[in-house]
């Protein structure tokens, strides 16, 4: 139907990324009406320099 590039693993992948975008969304929007916007991008600041020294970390012991 729409030709041999697009397989049915892509398009599961896909849709599974809209629902995502759209969860995400929906929760980012309720956090932010019930804890503030502000408190809510700082918390999730934090939480994303955690996460890259904690990836950061793991891919050096990894490595060495």
């Amino acid at each position: 139907m729409f030709g041999s590039s697009f397989e049915l693993k892509d398009a599961i992948r896909f849709v599974g990324l809209i629902v995502a975008i759209v969860a995400a969304m929906l929760i980012g929007d309720y956090l932010g009406y019930k804890i503030g916007r502000w408190r809510l991008a700082l918390i999730l600041g934090v939480v994303t320099l955690v996460t890259i020294i904690a990836f950061t970390l793991y891919s050096a012991i990894r490595l060495a």
